[in-house]
Parts: structure tokens; C-alpha cells; sequence
């Protein structure tokens, strides 16, 4: 009987052998999901990964009419015009019905900084007067 012993070992162990084999390591995903190049090739599907990418949230107007944010006429016929345009330095623009006109025009240096109150302001108004 000894020597039957080493062939139904070697007969058992083929038969788990060929069992395994009938089982799949991975099952593959259904038919209707579609493999990604990098989910056939073993890795993560980077697609469902990720982000989505960004949405456009606002539009730009390119040819936006300017409207004052303040305006007034005084009775003798000057004009005060303010614009605050977001991103830019505030703009005034004074004319009188005397022909005399200013202009406070933005700064130089447009970079955020705290006010000096020291120092005297660098936006001068520019005066035109026409004869």
C-alpha cells in the first residue's frame, strides 16, 4: 500500500492545482464598463480618480458701457464724474462751464499698501484750461 500513497497525493494535488486554475484571479468587470487603457494594463482608472475639470462660472463683457459710481451737476454747470472700476484705481474728472477741466488720474504705483497719513498724497489733479 506504500507505494499508492505517493500517487494519490501527486493525483490530489493535481486536481486542486487544475481547480485553481479554474478560478479567476481578478474577475473581470461587466461588459457594459468599458476598460480604461490604464485599468487593462493593471492600474487605478485615473479618470474616476481625478477632479472634474473646472466650470465656467462667469462671463466676461468685453464692450461694457462705464458707469459712473458717483455724478453730479451743480447749478453753475460743474461736473464731478467718479468711476470705481473693480481692479483699478478710483478716477475723477471734474469739468466746469468755465472751460477748466481735471483730471485725477491713478497713481503710479497701483500695489496694495496701507495709507501713510504723513505723507502727502502723490495723485495730483492735472489742470487743462482752454481759451
Amino acid at each position: 500500500m506504500k507505494p499508492l500513497l505517493p500517487v494519490a497525493v501527486a493525483l490530489a494535488l493535481a486536481v486542486a492545482n487544475t481547480a485553481m486554475a479554474a478560478q479567476p484571479v481578478d474577475a473581470p468587470p461587466p461588459a457594459d464598463h468599458p476598460m480604461s487603457a490604464n485599468e487593462q494594463a493593471g492600474l487605478p482608472d485615473l479618470a474616476a480618480i481625478n477632479r472634474p475639470a473646472a466650470e465656467v462660472s462667469s462671463k466676461v463683457e468685453i464692450n461694457q458701457p462705464r458707469l459712473p459710481s458717483f455724478y453730479e451737476k451743480s447749478p453753475n454747470g460743474t461736473e464731478i464724474t467718479e468711476y470705481r472700476d473693480k481692479g483699478k484705481p478710483v478716477e475723477i474728472n471734474v469739468h466746469s462751464n468755465l472751460g477748466t477741466s481735471y483730471h485725477m488720474g491713478a497713481p503710479l504705483d497701483t500695489s496694495p499698501s496701507a495709507n501713510n497719513s504723513g505723507h502727502p498724497s502723490t495723485r495730483l489733479p492735472s489742470v487743462s484750461l482752454t481759451y
